[in-house]
């Protein structure tokens, strides 16, 4: 039996179309939300709660009231968790567990939403405020570069916004 050209060709062509349809599609713009294991540019957006991880949070940067901007500089390959945290104050009488399922948090970094439920959460203890929560949103990357994250929520009824400017420097 042999198949003359027109029905092998269509035939080929339907295979093509057919492994297309399957294929996963490569997002193209960037306005899709950050997931853990995300790169944007030469930053790798991960996970990490241990040891190696940098809160932002606990780092005394210079911080810019009028803007509510942190601006810090770590070294290229420090882990550094760009989450705003939580802590359960007294004179609100609500616990963490109630302020953080009441809450709302948007992040953004570099402009692109983050998939905060993707990343999890953390607890750490702070000897100022006692149990601080974050999200576990933590960037590195090995070369000498920017970072923005900003992120805006409201917290026992209180609105609140923040930005995080990390500069990776060489050692």
């Amino acid at each position: 039996m042999t198949m003359n050209k027109p029905v092998y060709l269509t035939l080929i062509v339907l295979f093509v179309f057919f492994l297309s349809a399957c294929s996963t599609a490569t997002p193209q713009s960037g306005d899709e939300m950050i997931n853990p294991g995300d790169k944007i540019g030469d930053f790798f957006i991960t996970t990490g709660n241990g040891e190696d991880v940098i809160f932002v949070t606990k780092l005394h940067c210079p911080f810019d009231n009028s803007t509510q901007t942190e601006s810090c500089e770590q070294p290229i390959g420090t882990k550094v968790n760009v989450s705003q945290g939580i802590f359960a104050d007294p004179s609100i009488g609500k616990t963490l567990d109630e302020l953080w399922s009441e809450q709302t948090h948007e992040m953004f970094i570099e402009g692109r939403p983050v998939n905060l439920q993707a990343f999890g959460t953390v607890d750490f203890n702070n000897p100022m405020v006692g149990t601080v929560r974050v999200w576990k949103v933590v960037i590195v990357t090995d070369k000498p570069s920017k970072i923005t994250a900003r992120s805006t929520g409201v917290v026992g009824g209180d609105p609140w916004n923040y930005t995080a400017i990390i500069t990776f420097t060489a050692p």
